[in-house]
């Protein structure tokens, strides 16, 4: 079944880019797979995404407005080469932005700006997704990837002509153009276009490339390895200058989108991180060390005595690296007093005992007395 990218967006057919921009951003912040307790939270945040690379393209936009799910066919849209995408989002989650190669896939990096690509000239740019899990992003990895691109025809050298064979273009004799003349109330008018024979080169085949049709780009299999640095996270991506679609006068670039599993223990926020430990009455009331899972493995954690159940201690310097620093972010450890479903007979007469000294009744009369008053 097709995919209504304006049902994903909340919004009516045929809605402007910037309600397309401004339910992007919306959607996006609540779906992300890192602050949401939404159901399928990771699957909807990619549907996001891939809506809004559509809908926010003008170009695209139209083609499918137009033509529907069949917009894919028609110009502006590369999904058999590699999805196009410009990085030029605002920064919703922006914590990762400064780190040299990395962004985050609402914002370009600081410190350079995207250069211009016209067609006809550069290739498009590809965005891969790719999928980690929680200990990957975590202390970093290396990924190889294969993806789908256009390549330059090494058998005509990217000329389109057999042997790499050309001639001057008879159309416009070898200057690119044409000139046009058109008479008006004011005049004669010339018009210099293009020339739509050689497209503005000059020269044209002798005869056709039989290995690419006379296109001189064929579509092939990359492979690249990624290093993966410690610290990202879901909606960082990773640019690969050249990498992309080649173009006659260069290659797009290739765009890594990550997206990081969540963990069956830890959960993550930014550079810090959170755990459960379970805690035993005996030892929250009269204090204890316990050992404790950490992303460097166990370690040990001072219990105070009369500790209450929810409470949370910071160990400082156990989270994730940042992107940005050699620094870390701390592990936050909230303990949970599990009361004893069974006991023995000598477990039983000491609660008892406790309980007679303990005076936790008394405690709940003076409660009830201020609201309902005494008897």
């Amino acid at each position: 079944m097709a995919k209504d990218y304006y049902e994903i967006l909340g919004l009516k057919k045929g809605a402007p880019i910037e309600e397309v921009k401004r339910a992007y951003k919306e959607l996006a912040k609540k779906y992300h797979p890192d602050v949401s307790k939404e159901e399928n939270a990771e699957k909807k945040f990619k549907e996001v995404v891939e809506a809004y690379s559509i809908l926010s393209d003008s170009e695209k936009k139209q083609n499918y407005d137009n033509y529907g799910d069949k917009y894919q066919n028609f110009e502006g849209y590369q999904g058999g080469y590699g999805q196009k995408m410009d990085f030029d989002f605002e920064d919703i989650f922006n914590q990762f932005s400064g780190f040299s190669g990395f962004g985050d896939i609402f914002g370009e990096q600081r410190g350079g700006q995207r250069r211009s690509q016209s067609r006809g000239d550069y290739g498009e740019d590809i965005k891969v997704n790719l999928t980690l899990t929680f200990e990957e992003a975590v202390f970093g990895t290396t990924k190889d990837i294969s993806y789908e691109k256009i390549e330059r025809c090494e058998k005509c050298e990217g000329t389109g002509a057999e042997g790499a064979k050309l001639k001057t273009c008879s159309q416009c004799k070898g200057s690119g153009a044409t000139i046009r003349e058109q008479r008006t109330p004011f005049g004669t008018m010339r018009m210099q276009t293009t020339c739509r024979t050689c497209n503005g080169r000059g020269e044209v085949a002798e005869n056709s490339c039989s290995a690419c049709s006379g296109q001189g780009f064929v579509r092939s299999t990359a492979n690249v390895s990624v290093k993966i640095p410690a610290g990202v996270n879901t909606g960082n991506h990773l640019r690969l200058q050249n990498k992309g679609n080649q173009g006659r006068d260069g290659a797009g670039d290739l765009y890594v989108i990550i997206f990081v599993h969540t963990h069956e223990v830890f959960k993550r926020d930014g550079e810090d991180i959170y755990a459960e430990v379970p805690l035993s009455f005996a030892e929250a009331a009269l204090g204890s060390e316990i050992e404790v899972p950490t992303l460097q493995g166990k370690a040990d954690l001072k219990i105070p005595a009369g500790t209450q159940t929810g409470t949370i201690f910071k160990m400082k310097g156990k989270g994730i690296k940042s992107l940005k620093s050699e620094s870390h972010g701390d592990e936050y450890v909230k303990v949970i007093i599990e009361t004893p479903k069974k006991l023995s007979k000598r477990q039983k007469e000491i609660l008892e005992e406790f309980l007679k000294d303990e005076g936790a009744a008394k405690k709940r009369k003076g409660f009830f007395d201020k609201i309902f008053g005494k008897d």
